[in-house]
């Protein structure tokens, strides 16, 4: 069963102290967030990424501080979860010139929480050709869950890396897993992802 990544909103302004919208904490799956990335690429597993990418009039903002504004140092990846193979695909209407994610870090930009607001996603993870898609980002309870049951609902498998997560509250994150669980997710950890695709058994 193949297997596809997608990493949800690993951006400095959520993920690094002193971040616009610093989930606490987070920092603290720095290291399982780079051991991730470095298992999808030794394995050659499509990894697929989300960004928050907003103008500094977002209308979001009337409901959450600015974040994630485009040209800042905030709405960059955190170091852990670039590739240098990145390519970027806004939300806007999808093109027949996607990049192919079996070859290129396609970074689907949002201004919403779901990543399937971004028209081209759809498209993107057929081109995966993936059944399961292993889940990691941030933050829990807000678009890494809003991601995982737009996957499950479009019929994919999904393994939520429940130590590769962080939440706002730990109150919300507990609540959001078991909602996810729930809905059909299956909840695994860093160790049990990285040893599957050593041993070329994904399932």
């Amino acid at each position: 069963m193949s297997w596809a990544f997608l990493d949800v909103d690993t951006q400095r302004d959520f993920v690094e102290p002193g971040g616009k919208l610093y989930a606490a904490g987070a920092e603290a799956i720095k290291p399982n967030l780079a051991r991730l990335i470095a298992a999808a690429d030794a394995a050659q597993v499509p990894l697929v990424s989300c960004v928050d990418a907003h103008a500094p009039d977002d209308p979001e903002f009337a409901d959450w501080p600015a974040h994630a504004v485009v040209g800042t140092p905030g709405q960059a990846k955190v170091a852990e979860t670039r590739t240098g193979r990145e390519v970027r695909v806004p939300s806007a209407p999808p093109s027949a010139a996607l990049p192919d994610p079996r070859r290129a870090h396609v970074v689907l930009e949002k201004q919403t929480f779901s990543v399937f607001s971004n028209p081209a996603c759809e498209a993107v993870f057929e081109r995966t050709g993936a059944e399961t898609v292993v889940v990691f980002g941030v933050v829990t309870e807000v678009c890494v869950k809003q991601a995982t049951l737009g996957l499950l609902e479009r019929g994919y498998r999904v393994r939520l890396v429940e130590d590769a997560v962080w939440p706002i509250t730990p109150e919300g994150g507990a609540a959001a897993l078991s909602e996810l669980r729930a809905a059909g997710a299956e909840l695994t950890t860093t160790d049990a992802v990285v040893e599957a695709l050593a041993a070329g058994t994904p399932a």
